[in-house]
Protein backbone atom coordinates (compact mmCIF):
# COMPACT_ATOMS: atom_id res chain seq x y z
CA UNK A 1 0.00 0.00 0.00
CA UNK A 2 2.72 1.93 -0.01
CA UNK A 3 3.41 2.55 -3.92
CA UNK A 4 2.24 5.89 -5.32
CA UNK A 5 -0.71 5.84 -7.26
CA UNK A 6 -2.02 8.92 -9.86
CA UNK A 7 -5.59 8.77 -11.33
CA UNK A 8 -6.78 11.15 -14.08
CA UNK A 9 -10.01 12.16 -15.69
CA UNK A 10 -10.86 14.27 -18.40
CA UNK A 11 -13.53 15.43 -19.59
CA UNK A 12 -13.91 16.33 -23.14
CA UNK A 13 -16.48 19.38 -24.15
CA UNK A 14 -17.70 18.89 -27.02
CA UNK A 15 -20.18 21.29 -29.45
CA UNK A 16 -23.84 21.31 -28.32
CA UNK A 17 -24.19 20.65 -32.72
CA UNK A 18 -22.11 17.76 -32.33
CA UNK A 19 -23.54 16.42 -29.08
CA UNK A 20 -27.70 16.74 -30.10
CA UNK A 21 -26.62 14.71 -33.71
CA UNK A 22 -24.99 11.99 -32.18
CA UNK A 23 -28.03 11.45 -29.53
CA UNK A 24 -30.61 10.81 -32.54
CA UNK A 25 -28.31 9.00 -34.90
CA UNK A 26 -27.52 5.26 -34.73
CA UNK A 27 -28.08 1.40 -35.67
CA UNK A 28 -29.03 -0.59 -32.90
CA UNK A 29 -28.26 -4.43 -32.98
CA UNK A 30 -29.52 -5.96 -30.23
CA UNK A 31 -28.24 -9.98 -30.27
CA UNK A 32 -30.21 -12.30 -27.98
CA UNK A 33 -28.87 -15.84 -26.64
CA UNK A 34 -31.70 -18.30 -26.85
CA UNK A 35 -29.69 -21.45 -26.64
CA UNK A 36 -31.40 -24.25 -24.30
CA UNK A 37 -29.73 -23.10 -21.25
CA UNK A 38 -31.60 -20.05 -21.11
CA UNK A 39 -34.36 -21.81 -20.03
CA UNK A 40 -33.22 -22.10 -16.64
CA UNK A 41 -33.90 -20.52 -13.58
CA UNK A 42 -32.21 -17.24 -12.40
CA UNK A 43 -31.62 -18.24 -8.87
CA UNK A 44 -33.08 -21.09 -6.27
CA UNK A 45 -35.40 -18.62 -4.73
CA UNK A 46 -37.48 -17.38 -8.12
CA UNK A 47 -37.59 -21.12 -9.65
CA UNK A 48 -40.13 -18.85 -12.49
CA UNK A 49 -37.56 -16.02 -13.32
CA UNK A 50 -35.33 -18.23 -15.94
CA UNK A 51 -32.62 -16.48 -17.89
CA UNK A 52 -34.36 -15.86 -21.20
CA UNK A 53 -37.15 -13.56 -19.56
CA UNK A 54 -35.06 -11.23 -17.39
CA UNK A 55 -32.90 -11.26 -21.27
CA UNK A 56 -36.42 -10.04 -22.71
CA UNK A 57 -37.08 -7.53 -20.11
CA UNK A 58 -34.01 -5.71 -20.29
CA UNK A 59 -34.56 -6.35 -24.30
CA UNK A 60 -38.04 -4.67 -23.52
CA UNK A 61 -36.34 -1.57 -21.63
CA UNK A 62 -33.82 -0.99 -24.03
CA UNK A 63 -36.67 -1.11 -26.87
CA UNK A 64 -38.27 1.33 -25.22
CA UNK A 65 -35.71 3.73 -24.75
CA UNK A 66 -34.30 4.18 -27.98
CA UNK A 67 -33.73 7.61 -29.84
CA UNK A 68 -35.83 9.08 -32.51
CA UNK A 69 -34.34 8.93 -35.79
CA UNK A 70 -32.44 5.96 -34.56
CA UNK A 71 -32.42 1.97 -37.09
CA UNK A 72 -32.53 -0.97 -34.94
CA UNK A 73 -33.00 -4.51 -35.46
CA UNK A 74 -32.97 -7.95 -32.79
CA UNK A 75 -30.84 -10.78 -33.60
CA UNK A 76 -31.69 -14.18 -31.22
CA UNK A 77 -29.18 -17.13 -31.79
CA UNK A 78 -28.49 -20.79 -30.42
CA UNK A 79 -27.94 -23.33 -33.13
CA UNK A 80 -29.13 -21.68 -35.75
CA UNK A 81 -29.73 -17.58 -35.70
CA UNK A 82 -32.91 -15.30 -36.41
CA UNK A 83 -33.47 -11.65 -37.24
CA UNK A 84 -36.46 -9.88 -36.26
CA UNK A 85 -36.56 -7.69 -39.53
CA UNK A 86 -34.24 -8.52 -42.72
CA UNK A 87 -32.03 -5.07 -42.09
CA UNK A 88 -32.26 -2.33 -39.51
CA UNK A 89 -35.51 -0.02 -39.82
CA UNK A 90 -36.10 2.64 -38.76
CA UNK A 91 -37.68 3.15 -35.35
CA UNK A 92 -41.04 4.05 -35.32
CA UNK A 93 -44.54 2.98 -33.85
CA UNK A 94 -44.92 0.31 -36.71
CA UNK A 95 -41.65 -1.05 -36.32
CA UNK A 96 -41.43 -0.87 -32.15
CA UNK A 97 -44.42 -2.50 -32.10
CA UNK A 98 -43.80 -5.20 -34.70
CA UNK A 99 -40.54 -5.83 -32.07
CA UNK A 100 -42.73 -5.96 -29.12
CA UNK A 101 -44.93 -8.31 -29.92
CA UNK A 102 -42.47 -10.52 -31.23
CA UNK A 103 -39.85 -10.54 -28.44
CA UNK A 104 -42.57 -11.57 -25.93
CA UNK A 105 -42.71 -14.73 -27.86
CA UNK A 106 -39.35 -15.39 -27.85
CA UNK A 107 -37.80 -18.98 -25.65
CA UNK A 108 -34.98 -20.94 -25.26
CA UNK A 109 -35.82 -22.92 -28.17
CA UNK A 110 -32.69 -22.70 -30.68
CA UNK A 111 -30.59 -25.11 -29.05
CA UNK A 112 -26.67 -24.78 -28.49
CA UNK A 113 -24.53 -21.84 -28.17
CA UNK A 114 -23.41 -20.56 -31.44
CA UNK A 115 -22.75 -16.32 -31.88
CA UNK A 116 -20.51 -16.57 -34.91
CA UNK A 117 -22.12 -16.74 -37.50
CA UNK A 118 -25.03 -14.01 -36.27
CA UNK A 119 -22.00 -11.96 -35.50
CA UNK A 120 -20.54 -12.59 -39.11
CA UNK A 121 -23.88 -12.10 -40.18
CA UNK A 122 -24.54 -8.66 -38.23
CA UNK A 123 -21.17 -7.81 -40.00
CA UNK A 124 -21.81 -8.03 -43.71
CA UNK A 125 -24.70 -5.75 -43.80
CA UNK A 126 -23.83 -2.27 -44.90
CA UNK A 127 -23.91 0.26 -42.35
CA UNK A 128 -26.53 2.80 -42.85
CA UNK A 129 -24.74 6.47 -43.17
CA UNK A 130 -24.79 8.44 -40.33
CA UNK A 131 -25.92 6.07 -37.96
CA UNK A 132 -22.98 4.43 -36.34
CA UNK A 133 -23.86 0.96 -35.44
CA UNK A 134 -23.64 -0.67 -32.38
CA UNK A 135 -24.11 -4.09 -31.29
CA UNK A 136 -25.00 -5.13 -27.81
Amino acid sequence: MGDPVVMVSLYPEFPQSVMSSLATCGEFVFLVDRSGSMGCSMNNSTPKETRISSAKDTLLLLLKSLPMGCYFNIYSFGSSFEHIFPTSVEYSDKTMKEALEKVEKMEADLGGTEILRPLKHIYSQACISKHPRQVS
